[in-house]
C-alpha cells in the first residue's frame, strides 16, 4: 500500500535553471550572454567560488553567494565590474527566478487529489534552499509534509540519503512510497536505490527503453494510485 507520494521540483514547475536562467537575468539588464557564454564562465571561476556553492546550506548563504559571484562572473564575461545599483538589480533578480517558471497545469489538481486521499505528500529536489519559499510563490508548499533541498541537506539525488531524510519526516517505509521525476538518473535510479518505487514523467513521450512506471504528466500518479496504490 503507498502511503506517500514524493515529487522533484521539475515534476511540478517548468522554468530555467542554472546558466540558462543566469543569462536570462543578465539579458534582462540588457547584458550580452548566452547560457553557453555563461556555463563557459563560470567553469572559469576561482575554484574557491566554485567550491562555496557546495556549502550553500541556508537562504542568506544563497544571497551571499550570488552577490559575491556575480561581479565575477560578468568580469569573466567580459563585461568589467557592475555599478552598485546594477548588481543589486541583478541579485534581486536572481533571488526572484520563481518569476521565469510557471506550473504545470494539471500539477495543482492532481496534489488536491491526493491529498485528499489522505497521501503524505513531499518534494524531494536537488535545490537550493529557498525551496520551500519557491514552492510557496506558486501557493503549493502546504500541500507538502515536507520539502527537501540538496544543499540545505548537504546530500544531493541520486545519493539514497536525501530520500531516507524525506520517508523519516513522513514515517513510512521505502516500499510505501512513490517518487515522481523527470530525471532516470537523479528521480528514478535515485528512488530505486533508496528502495522506493519510481515513476518516471516523461512529458515527452519519446520512448527510451527503460522499464520504469512511466506517465506522460502527473495524472498518470491517480491511475496509478486508483485501486489504492497497490
Amino acid at each position: 500500500m503507498i502511503r506517500a507520494v514524493f515529487f522533484d521540483v521539475r515534476a511540478l514547475l517548468y522554468g530555467p535553471q542554472g546558466a540558462e536562467l543566469l543569462a536570462a537575468v543578465l539579458q534582462g539588464e540588457g547584458i550580452s550572454a548566452s547560457p553557453e557564454a555563461v556555463t563557459e564562465a563560470m567553469a572559469g571561476l576561482p575554484a574557491e567560488v566554485r567550491e562555496a556553492r557546495g556549502r550553500i546550506r541556508t537562504e542568506e548563504q544563497e544571497d551571499e553567494y550570488h552577490r559575491a559571484m556575480l561581479p565575477l562572473l560578468l568580469r569573466a564575461l567580459g563585461h568589467g565590474d557592475p555599478a552598485g545599483p546594477v548588481l543589486a538589480r541583478l541579485v534581486e533578480a536572481v533571488r526572484e527566478y520563481p518569476a521565469w517558471w510557471s506550473m504545470y497545469p494539471e500539477a495543482l489538481p492532481v496534489l488536491a487529489q491526493l491529498q485528499r486521499r489522505g497521501l503524505a505528500l513531499g518534494v524531494v529536489a536537488n535545490w537550493e534552499p529557498s525551496l520551500r519559499r519557491f514552492l510557496a510563490e506558486f501557493e503549493i508548499d502546504h500541500y507538502f509534509r515536507v520539502i527537501l533541498s540538496s544543499m540545505a541537506a548537504g546530500v544531493a539525488k541520486p545519493d539514497p540519503r536525501l530520500f531516507a531524510l524525506g520517508l523519516e519526516a513522513v514515517g513510512c517505509a521505502a516500499g510505501e512510497a512513490l517518487h515522481c521525476g523527470p530525471s532516470l538518473p537523479e528521480d528514478v535510479a535515485g528512488a530505486q536505490a533508496a528502495g522506493l518505487r519510481p515513476v518516471w514523467v516523461n512529458r515527452t513521450g519519446i520512448p527510451t527503453g527503460h522499464e520504469v512506471v512511466t506517465v506522460n504528466d502527473l495524472r498518470g500518479l491517480l491511475l496509478l494510485l486508483g485501486n489504492g496504490g497497490e
